[in-house]
């Protein structure tokens, strides 16, 4: 969602009270509370969206996955109504054109009167009645109801990258513009990341990441729904016999990453002094300890070897989300109950190839274990609940608590939501992206949060959940000990697994 008008004045004097943001711009015209503020730079409207966020989590209207922030250049293109921002793909060439020459109000030049505030005295024939900023919403919205797209005040923009940049993308023009190339729909203005200038202001977009998810899931469906009612008739119409059909749907459910098994001649069989352990879906188990008979996973469990699950068993991935791009990313979207169906089939078929003892199995982590895993020993507590945030000074990245936010590389959380951190993935990222700990585990603080074996205190029902994920960003939420529960049959777009080997010896 889009705010219906820039940023006032009488919400960023609230910002400046309550957080004592150090900012002294002043315009040389006057204001009410009503007008856009102005004088705002990149990292100025950046932190307004943090606070707003900050503000309303703390007062439970917002959850944790729902924030504030400034729209990209293509929220915006789909703001003002560019046929690039909503169509995405598949553009004319009459469509691109237009896209080149339209205006938020149409195609006419000059505008009419009273369309938008703009430097009215340089436009022969135009005026507007305002010699510098006007109160928002004091011209006509556009078609969905968002006020000065056109004028007052240029608009930050900031791409879902999050990284160094020296400079930032403007739109929309303001109350001091009048070329008619530089009040088009599509105009970029670059300018300075730190420019502060009385022409300058913002408005912020709410995002909902799992409703985006789970929309977005919902829009994939259809699309896999139309692709086999498009095969159904083809085979009504063409006479396409049925292997012909499953070759089509075979096709349809091909991964996408570029992730190559394991040379099954180069397989070795576990060893039961719990050496580090290769298996036939290239899934990398390391010991859990020292001659440890448990080995664990170094990574989530992933896209390609969940899907090859899936497959084998004929079963339907029903809340997978949109965003799980590649094979190497984590398989995200899957219930306990799946995950621990997942460990029983990968158990059966290693035995059944010899790979493992039979006495062996796959199985999800124990809370306990888990920590371990994480380098967090010896905790307190008689269970999950009494252990929960028990440690405050360990995090996955580090047993220093004054260093608590990750280093790049560290750990893929909601980076945007942690200043000074920063991470190059909007979701999940590929599974061995991060650097590993110590164990040589990766990705144990973020990307998915990890079911674990252990049911939740009190709760027959419930299972415990551990470590952070690309939506996490609290300081003690973060901490090792941090543990979260949730129904089994829960699946969310921040929820993964990932499996232990457990080789059956003292």
């Amino acid at each position: 969602m889009i705010a219906v008008w820039e940023t006032r004045l009488s919400e960023w004097t609230e910002f400046l009270r309550q957080k004592k943001h150090p900012w002294t711009f002043q315009p040389h015209f006057q204001q009410t509370p009503e007008h856009p503020v102005v004088g705002v730079n990149l990292q100025d409207a950046v932190a307004f969206c943090n606070w707003l966020t900050e503000l309303e989590r703390g007062k439970k209207l917002i959850d944790s996955s729902q924030a504030y922030r400034l729209p990209t250049p293509e929220e915006w293109d789909a703001a003002v109504g560019l046929v690039r921002g909503r169509k995405k793909v598949g553009l004319t060439a009459e469509e691109r054109l237009l896209d080149d020459r339209v205006f938020p109000w149409g195609q006419e030049w000059p505008p009419p009167s009273k369309t938008a505030n703009f430097a009215d005295g340089e436009i022969p024939g135009y005026s507007d009645g305002y010699p510098h900023t006007a109160p928002v919403g004091s011209f006509p919205p556009s078609a969905e109801g968002i006020h000065d797209l056109a004028g007052n005040v240029w608009e930050w923009t900031q791409t879902m990258e999050i990284r160094a940049q020296p400079s930032g993308i403007l739109r929309g023009g303001s109350w001091a513009y009048f070329r008619a190339e530089c009040l088009t729909s599509s105009y970029q203005y670059v300018v300075p990341v730190d420019l502060r200038a009385p022409t300058i202001g913002f408005r912020c977009v709410f995002e909902d990441k799992r409703r985006t998810a789970n929309l977005l899931a919902a829009s994939e469906a259809e699309k896999k729904q139309a692709a086999e009612e498009r095969m159904k008739a083809m085979a009504e119409s063409r006479k396409v016999d049925a292997s012909a059909i499953e070759e089509l749907r075979k096709k349809m459910q091909l991964k996408t990453g570029d992730d190559t098994l394991p040379d099954p001649a180069s397989l070795k069989p576990a060893a039961a002094d719990g050496s580090s352990f290769l298996n036939a879906l290239g899934m990398r188990f390391v010991p859990l300890r020292e001659k440890s008979g448990v080995l664990i996973c170094a990574t989530e469990t992933s896209v390609r070897d969940y899907e090859a699950w899936l497959r084998d068993t004929g079963r339907s991935w029903s809340n997978k989300p949109s965003f799980l791009l590649g094979g190497n990313h984590p398989a995200a979207g899957v219930s306990w109950e799946d995950a621990t169906a997942f460990c029983a089939w990968l158990t059966q078929r290693d035995r059944a190839s010899k790979l493992i003892p039979a006495n062996a199995s796959y199985r999800l982590p124990r809370d306990a274990e888990w920590s371990t895993a994480a380098g967090l020993e010896n905790e307190s507590g008689a269970d999950p609940a009494a252990r929960h945030l028990g440690n405050k000074s360990h995090y996955p990245w580090t047993s220093k608590p004054e260093d608590w936010k990750p280093q790049p590389l560290m750990a893929n959380l909601d980076a945007t939501k942690i200043p000074g951190t920063s991470d190059s993935y909007s979701y999940t990222a590929p599974v061995e992206i991060s650097r590993p700990n110590a164990t040589g585990l990766h990705e144990v603080g973020g990307n998915v949060s990890e079911w674990c074996e252990d049911i939740w205190p009190g709760s027959a029902e419930e299972r415990v959940i551990r470590g952070g994920s690309w939506l996490s960003f609290d300081k003690d939420m973060l901490l090792t000990s941090a543990r979260a529960h949730a129904m089994k049959n829960t699946s969310r777009a921040d929820l993964g697994f990932r499996c232990v080997l457990d080789l059956g010896v003292p």
